[in-house]
């Protein structure tokens, strides 16, 4: 057996086990939690419900928020006292009571505490931030200032009054009722600037007093289409004060008209209900503002909080007093005062049968409803994105969307491919500065995506260039909206964009065009009569040239004014290039062999700083051309390559190319589509500016001294293009050069030989009738044509020649001009036709017309362009007469 344990022991155990069990009494040191200092303004008195409300949402948000407050409770009375000798009192007893109390944070509820809090901040708690609520119609300028903050109080008077009207159509006329007081006024303001909005379906009218008589007075006489509007109002009725509750009841109960509020502690008290504001969340969001600034964050971070959360919340007699359907309300109304169900009693007891009798009955029929539903919504959602897609991707404009930082949100498969992105998925998340090449454009597109998210309204029809993958410049024309949520705010843009590169250049082209047709048309004007001035000019100088010694002074003189003759002939022939198209000189040409002889001829002239490359892939180049004029295009535009680098120097690069022109190609060029050869010349001067890119073809334009060009080239270029039914187009970029691209159709030659022809053989005896109207050229060409030994019958009008054909017909020849009084040129050699038709006929005309009306006359040999000398004139003889051995 175990022996029993000592009495002293167990007494010794004792006395141990409770010294332990007492030493935390005397070993842990206890202190009190942190307790804040926070002094409450109240606006009014204790007792009414608003106010109530208020300190009790501030109560809980601190209880909530877990911070031990002293709260110290100042009601100022405002709705019973409200001269300012009374609030001087109330600052007076505040500055004596708390003299010695320094509180951390000032709480102001409505306009009265506020405006008082603000003006006795200074003097009474200097340095204390404040935290309004319950403010109405207030210039949110006058709070914001050093250490103020709180919640605003906007009540949605348009919602609920819009509400009303849904509720009594017959309604067209609201009578406001309110007292005078400093909040009374302010919701009367905040009403007047709801009554804008709501002037489409109500009239207003404001009864204000502060006395209760003029208003029971005022309601017992309402039109029949009126209903009342309550302000939150004291009165004072002998001796006794009635608060806002007590006077929506008198009001109800005089009037048989609904009356709405927009005041949670108002419902119940006769009100119909509405969007109501709740004071205890106006209490509760200052409270918690209360909270974080007593844990010490800066009241910079706590904005003033524009609108709280309102409910729809109605009184249930007065929607049966009024009839007013349930199925009326909006969704998620809150109904109070509701008769109680029968069951209501034992309310747990009979849901949890309820709920169990549910869901064990329809359990399984529910879940099977809803993954059937869900699997068709499914479906519909990925059918919708599908056809989304489609429809996004079959757009032929370039669409995006950008949230507000500028990224991706989506895009188009044509927005894609335009820009040289791998596809849609690719730009999510991504900006411009990510995706873009061209620096210049992405900082346009920012620039204008700023702008329209700034001031939310959309541009339309912007049109920008950038450059395209092979240095062409591209034409975009964009539209950019802003996107919206759903709550209208502004969330990011939407860009649509239509290449426009093949409008503006057919616009250019059509542009250009009607330029050369204008020029034309003055060239052709004036050509006839200059033309004859400088035929005569030239015909006289060389006869007299024939008289006197070549060696002589007057033998210079005259070849200097044959030679500014033969100068002013050909500035005529450049102007007239590009008005008067003329395939007389077209010949087989092997145009490859022409341009590299041209280079061959021209690289010796070049400076050794700049060199010449020749491409020519074309091969064989046997077609239709004027192997001159092409020389002059081909001249033109590498001359000016060598104006342009004369002092960098460089390399000019002439290339001949054979191309294919699909529709839409040769559309953009106005050529017909097809084989085409493409003559390129490229330098890598500096380029030519953007603002003169489009006048560089107007005639007359340069940019050269006065001694280096009359800015006729580039003129006379496109003219003979044009006139070759080709095209022209220009690229340039600051700094990297120009290219000219010479589009020409690539029309066969009638033969393979692309020879020239050879030299006309020598002039023999004939006898000649020449038929002109200018007096000067009457007398001098004669006299040309007898010194190249011919025998010249001259007369000045086309009915005397006939005359005298139809008297001796045994002439070898009539030369004409074009241009005469009665019977011009072509019509005298279409009557002469008639009866000689074996008798040949040279045209003389500066006139472009006149190619055309000779067209289908045979018996017209050869057209002479005025002006011309004695050697152009005797080819033509030579060629027409036919006396080549």
């Amino acid at each position: 057996m175990k022996k029993a344990a000592s009495p002293h022991i167990l007494l010794a155990a004792l006395c141990a086990l409770l010294v332990l069990a007492a030493a935390p009494a005397w070993c842990v040191e206890i202190t009190a939690p942190p307790k804040h200092s926070v002094l409450l303004l109240n606006s009014y008195h204790n007792g009414y419900s608003w106010s109530d409300n208020i300190l009790d949402g501030v109560r809980d948000a601190l209880h909530d928020e877990k911070v031990h407050v002293d709260l110290h409770i100042e009601y100022l009375d405002g709705k019973r006292a409200r001269t300012p000798l009374v609030h001087e009192r109330y600052r007076e007893l505040l500055r004596s009571k708390y003299a010695d109390q320094n509180f951390e944070v000032i709480v102001a509820t409505d306009n009265l505490a506020v405006r008082l809090a603000l003006s006795w901040r200074d003097s009474l708690f200097p340095g204390v931030p404040i935290v309004f609520c319950g403010v109405n119609d207030v210039e949110r300028e006058a709070l914001i200032g050093e250490n103020v903050t709180g919640v605003l109080e906007n009540v949605d008077i348009v919602e609920t009054l819009r509400l009303a009207k849904r509720f009594h159509p017959w309604a067209k006329r609201v009578v406001v009722v309110g007292d005078s007081s400093i909040t009374g006024l302010a919701i009367r303001n905040q009403v007047i600037s709801a009554s804008k909005e709501l002037g489409d379906i109500f009239s207003f009218d404001y009864i204000t007093s502060s006395s209760l008589d003029p208003i029971l007075n005022g309601i017992k006489e309402l039109p029949p289409d009126a209903i009342l509007y309550l302000i939150p109002s004291y009165y004072k009725v002998k001796g006794s004060v009635y608060d806002a509750s007590e006077v929506l009841e008198i009001v109800s109960q005089a009037t048989d008209r609904p009356v709405y509020s927009n005041w949670n502690f108002l419902l119940g008290h006769g009100s119909v209900g509405g969007k109501l504001i709740s004071g205890h969340t106006q209490g509760y969001e200052a409270g918690k503002y209360v909270a974080e600034l007593l844990r010490g964050v800066p009241i910079s971070l706590l904005p003033i909080i524009e609108k709280t959360e309102n409910q729809y919340i109605f009184s249930y007699p007065r929607l049966m007093q009024f009839h007013i359907p349930q199925d009326l309300l909006p969704p998620d109304s809150i109904i109070v005062d509701a008769p109680k169900a029968f069951y209501e009693v034992s309310k747990d007891l009979f849901w949890s049968l309820l709920v169990s009798f549910v869901l064990l009955t329809f359990a399984l029929v529910m879940l099977a409803i809803n993954i059937l539903r869900r699997r068709r919504i499914e479906r519909k959602i990925i059918n919708q994105l599908s056809f989304q897609e489609i429809l996004m991707d079959s757009i032929p404009q370039l669409v995006c969307w950008k949230d507000l930082d500028g990224r991706y949100l989506g895009a188009n498969r044509s927005f894609t491919e335009f820009f040289g992105i791998q596809g849609p998925d690719y730009v999510m998340g991504k900006t411009d500065y990510h995706i873009m090449k061209e620096g210049r454009f992405t900082e346009w597109v920012a620039a204008l995506d700023r702008e329209v998210l700034l001031s939310e309204k959309p541009r339309f029809r912007v049109r920008i260039s950038l450059s395209g993958p092979g240095g062409e410049t591209l034409w975009l024309e964009m539209n950019k909206v802003p996107l919206y949520d759903a709550n209208n705010k502004v969330v990011g843009t939407l860009s649509t964009a239509e290449n426009m590169t093949r409008e503006i250049n057919l616009e250019r082209q059509l542009l250009q065009s009607q330029k050369m047709e204008a020029i034309g048309a003055l060239a052709g004007g004036i050509a006839h009569d200059f033309n004859n001035i400088l035929t005569s000019i030239m015909n006289s100088a060389e006869l007299a040239l024939m008289d006197v010694e070549p060696d002589t002074d007057a033998g210079k003189d005259l070849e200097r004014v044959i030679r500014a003759a033969s100068r002013g002939k050909r500035l005529v022939q450049q102007i007239m290039a590009f008005s008067r198209p003329s395939q007389e000189g077209f010949q087989p040409t092997d145009l490859a062999e022409h341009v590299r002889d041209t280079v061959n001829l021209l690289q010796p002239s070049l400076p050794r700083n700049i060199t010449v490359n020749a491409t020519v892939t074309a091969e064989p180049a046997c077609v239709m051309v004027d192997p001159t004029q092409i020389y002059q295009v081909l001249m033109n535009l590498c001359t000016n390559a060598f104006q342009a680098m004369r002092n960098t120097g460089g390399e000019l690069d002439v290339r001949l190319e054979d191309v294919e022109l699909d529709m839409d190609h040769a559309r953009e060029l106005d050529m017909e589509p097809g084989r085409a050869l493409r003559l390129v010349v490229a330098d890598t001067g500096p380029g030519i500016a953007p603002e003169i890119l489009d006048k560089v073809f107007d005639p007359f334009f340069t940019t050269k001294g006065k001694k280096e060009g009359t800015g006729l080239g580039l003129s006379v270029v496109l003219g003979i293009v044009k006139n070759h039914a080709g095209a022209v187009r220009v690229k340039s970029r600051p700094d990297e050069g120009a290219t000219f691209e010479i589009y020409l159709p690539a029309r066969p030659a009638l033969n393979d030989r692309c020879e020239l022809k050879g030299r006309w053989p020598e002039l023999s005896h004939a006898r000649i009738l020449f038929v002109e109207d200018d007096p000067d050229q009457l007398l001098t060409t004669p006299r040309v044509l007898e010194s190249l030994g011919f025998e010249v019958t001259p007369v000045a009008a086309g009915s005397q020649a006939l005359d005298i054909l139809s008297a001796n017909p045994a002439f070898d020849l009539v030369i004409t001009d074009f241009d005469m009084p009665g019977v011009d040129g072509v019509e005298l050699a279409k009557r002469i036709g008639r009866y000689l038709p074996q008798l040949p006929v040279i045209l003389i005309s500066g006139r472009n017309q006149a190619k055309k009306k000779a067209k289908n006359t045979p018996n017209i040999r050869r057209i002479v362009d005025k002006p011309f000398g004695r050697d152009e004139l005797a080819e033509a003889v030579s060629y027409t007469l036919g006396t080549h051995e």
